[in-house]
């Protein structure tokens, strides 16, 4: 899993009239290891559906092979009915790699707002080359 990254993936969830919609997004994740973890970085590519964002920091436990899972804190502003509030957001990545493909998903519980708890859904991704 350590290199770059070039990622697919649900960035986020847009509910209308109780109709939920994965808002899907490409990034760019860069692993390294620390001591017994891995650390990732997820730099959101810009687009008209998705705000601008920081980066997401993602921290996973070393393994030895297999998937590893990465969970990452991040802020949410809630829209409903014209008043807006903020909430956090807890992701958990599941994450493999097979030569220089990545697959995985994404889960995404929303604290306070069970409404926006989001199942896993696929992530996909290449080695980027360079």
């Amino acid at each position: 899993l350590i290199g770059t990254w070039q990622l697919s993936y649900p960035a986020g969830m847009r509910i209308e009239n109780g109709e939920a919609t994965p808002l899907m997004a490409t990034g760019v994740l860069t692993i390294v290891a620390k001591a017994d973890s891995l650390i990732g970085e997820l730099a959101t590519n810009p687009s008209p559906e998705i705000p601008s964002r920081p980066p997401a920091r993602l921290v996973a436990r070393a393994t030895t092979g297999g998937e590893a899972i990465f969970v990452s804190q991040s802020a949410a502003t809630l829209s409903m009915n014209g008043d807006q509030r903020k909430a956090t957001v807890v992701s958990t990545w599941r994450l493999g790699a097979v030569s220089d493909s990545l697959v995985g998903t994404v889960e995404r519980k929303l604290e306070g707002f069970e409404m926006g708890n989001q199942e896993p859904r696929p992530v996909k991704g290449v080695r980027a080359k360079g």
